[in-house]
This record gives C-alpha cells, sequence and structure tokens, in this order.
C-alpha cells in the first residue's frame, strides 16, 4: 500500500537478527506493575515475513533486567482461523477541515470496520471530537447502532485529538469486556485544544495495558506523537494522503484485532519485581534460526498518571530540540526541566534509534530541580528519525529528533 508510511520497529525494541535473516521477533506490549511479580508481554515472530502463529515454551528463553526468567508460560497464542472478540473505540475528527470528500471517506472507513465485527460478541464505541468530544455510541454490540452513529459524523470547529483519545481510553476502560481492546483515532490536524498530553495518554494506555491505533491523514497533523503512542502502546500508525485509503487502513485494523493482534502472550515472574525499569530480553527459535528481541520500560503505578487539574509531585518536562532537522555535523540543543522536587534526582538523557539502539547517552547523573540544557553533536549518525528519551525512575519523557 504505496500511500501507507508505518514505523516498522517499536520504540525501545531492539532486534538483533541480521540484516539477512528469515526470521524475526518483535515484543509488541510489556505490562509489570511495580511491586507485583507476576508481569505479562506479547511477542510476534514471523518467518519470511509471514506471521507464526504456534509456539512452545522451549522455543523461548526469557531475561528480565538481566536475569533469568525462569517461571514463564505461553497463555495463549494467535490464530487466523478463530476470530477473537473485540473491544473497539473509534474515534474521529469531526474538526472543520475534515468537511467534504475526508468526512465521507471516514465515514465509509468507520463502517467498513463495524461490519467485520460479529454483532454478538464483539462490542465498540463511537466517538468524535472537535474542540470538545462528544461520546455518540457508548459501548455496544448493536452493529446498527455503531454505523448510525458513524453516520451522523459531523464536521466544524478546531481539533483535540489528545483529549479524544484519553476519553476513548476511559471508555475502552471502564466498558469494554473482551480482552482484545484498542482505540482506534483518525485525524487529519495537529491539536490545538485539548487539555491532556501525549504523554498522559501513554501512561493511561500502559496503565490499563491498551492499544491505540493512530491515523493520519494528510501532512498537518501532529505525526511523531501519533507514532509515539501508537509504538509505545501496542499499537501501529498509518499515515496516507488520500482520504480512500481509509477504508483499506480501518478495515485492515479491524482484521489485525480480530486475529488477535497476531502474537503470543506470555505469562511471567519477574525477577526484580520492585525495579522501577524492565529491560526483557528474549530468544525465539523459529523456522530454523533464531531471532532476539528486546524491550524497555517502567513499571506502570497508580501514581503515575496526573489528571490536567492534578499537581504532579514530580514533572519531567522535555522540550523539542533545536534546530530540528539538523545536520550530522553540526549541533542542536536539548533543554529539558525537572520540578516538584527538592533535591537531586537520578536522571538519563538517552539517544535511540528506530531499532531501540541506544545511540548515545547525554546525561546520566544525579540532577537539580530547575531548567536545564544538553547540546548534543550528531556527528557519525545515519540520516533518519531518531528518539530522545529523559527518564527519572518510573517518569519519562520521549521526542523525535531528526538528522539530515
Amino acid at each position: 500500500m504505496k500511500h501507507f508510511s508505518t514505523i516498522a520497529a517499536l520504540l525501545f525494541v531492539l532486534i538483533s537478527t541480521s540484516l539477512f535473516a528469515q526470521t524475526a521477533a518483535r515484543i509488541t506490549t510489556m505490562h509489570v506493575v511495580k511491586g507485583n511479580p507476576n508481569g505479562l508481554f506479547t511477542v510476534s515472530i514471523r518467518c519470511d515475513g509471514e506471521t507464526q502463529f504456534n509456539l512452545t515454551r522451549s522455543q523461548l528463553a526469557v531475561t528480565d533486567n538481566g536475569q533469568p526468567v525462569n517461571d514463564f508460560s505461553i497463555i495463549e497464542s494467535s490464530s487466523p482461523m478463530v476470530h477473537n472478540p473485540i473491544s473497539a473505540v473509534l474515534v474521529f475528527d469531526a474538526s472543520g477541515s475534515m468537511s467534504g470528500s475526508a468526512n465521507a471517506a471516514a465515514k465509509i472507513a468507520g463502517s467498513a470496520f463495524i461490519q467485520l465485527m460479529d454483532s454478538v460478541t464483539d462490542e465498540g464505541a463511537i466517538f468524535w471530537f472537535t474542540q470538545s468530544v462528544t461520546l455518540q455510541q457508548s459501548m455496544t454490540s448493536s452493529l446498527t447502532a455503531l454505523d448510525a452513529a458513524v453516520q451522523q459524523l459531523p464536521a466544524s470547529g478546531a481539533t483535540a485529538v489528545w483529549d479524544g483519545i484519553w476519553e476513548g481510553l476511559t471508555e475502552l476502560q471502564t466498558n469494554g469486556s473482551n480482552q482484545k481492546k484498542a482505540v482506534v483515532v483518525l485525524t487529519d490536524g495537529g491539536d490545538n485544544s485539548s487539555v491532556h498530553t501525549p504523554t498522559q495518554i501513554i501512561a493511561l494506555a500502559q496503565l490499563y495495558n491498551l492499544r491505540v491505533f493512530t491515523i493520519g491523514l494528510g501532512s498537518a497533523v501532529n505525526a511523531a506523537d501519533l507514532q509515539l503512542i501508537a509504538l509505545l502502546t501496542g499499537g501501529s500508525y498509518f499515515q496516507t494522503p488520500n482520504a480512500n485509503d481509509l477504508q483499506t487502513v480501518f478495515t485492515q485494523i479491524a482484521t489485525f484485532m480480530g486475529h488477535g493482534f497476531e502474537e503470543h502472550t506470555v505469562a511471567f515472574k519477574s525477577p526484580d519485581p520492585d525495579a522501577a525499569m524492565h529491560e526483557l530480553q528474549i530468544s525465539v527459535v523459529a523456522c530454523g534460526e533464531t531471532a532476539a528481541a528486546n524491550w524497555h520500560e517502567a513499571a506502570v503505578t497508580t501514581t503515575g498518571i496526573a489528571r490536567p487539574d492534578q499537581a504532579a509531585p514530580f514533572a519531567l518536562e522535555l522540550a523539542q530540540n533545536v534546530p530540528n532537522p539538523f545536520s550530522p555535523s553540526g549541533e542542536t540543543v536539548i533543554s529539558y526541566s525537572l520540578s516538584g522536587i527538592d533535591s537531586p534526582q537520578p536522571v538519563r538523557l538517552e539517544v535511540f534509534d528506530l531499532l531501540g539502539r541506544r545511540m548515545a547517552k547525554l546525561v546520566d547523573a544525579d540532577i537539580l530541580p530547575g531548567s536545564h540544557v544538553v547540546r548534543f553533536n550528531a556527528r557519525g549518525f545515519a540520516p533518519g528519525m531518531y528518539i530522545y528519551r529523559l527518564s527519572s525512575g518510573s517518569v519519562t519523557a520521549t521526542r523525535t529528533m531528526i538528522v539530515r
């Protein structure tokens, strides 16, 4: 599909198979609650680009923070022959820029998604957003009600996409009854009205182990933020300049959800349950080859999410690097700040490529509260997109930079 631009690797996922290997493994999600040894992760395995739906315990080896994980089991494997009941929240951009053909295409795409639901166990909800968010249809298995809600999609006003996703996640967690859950959001513009942020959205989704699929129509979207939300929640990001492609995108997502996200679910006991950050490493033997993958993620805590009207006890703010893009022979400046504390805190600022390989460690020290500046020289870096992450314990902030 030539119009689609999809990031192929999740943030902080290290795939160590060689460029020419036929087998690839990818950890898609991890869920570990701080203080609780019982965790979950999901893994997708492909041979020659084809999903492998069979996996036994003997094929898999796992470590957490460098320690072997001996107590794990594969509790579920998806199958293309079995339909998995889904709970899906469709969130549509109803701002003025969506009027005309984009609005019509969005309705067709939404209907196509709904028609792939089984009207018995599958369930969905419909939201749209302008400068505020409207719940047009709460969670239901009635395909007629869902389609009627989609057909009422308006097109006027501003764009509160982050608030739309937040409300979609809240509805999904509160009323979604199926195991395979996701928010699917479509937007054609940059956010200009929300009170929530992408960081809060990611934290909420990770807390409840929910996925977000993001779709950008045109070039005026906050592409980097939409990518990060999708990648860090186990979803996917799609971008197309053509509204006529939306039906294909929505159909692809509905089919993927119905196939159980085409992955295996592994339950494990962490040997380091009190860690604020987990580095999960796996090795998979499949199709006569060994593939490895790595995932870095903070353990979730219920205190890690602050609503807009609440003051967080500790916060990290990470600014966009300036200039951006910048030349490998030049220099860029990254600003960040710490607040809500009165003593130094351990802070890391690191740069990763899109395969999750750490390319540079810019800060690794106890840092005082206040504003700070780091100068970064990308000499030796290949042109392309990179991700930089600021972290302190379980609190993180991420942004993207472009070297060209």
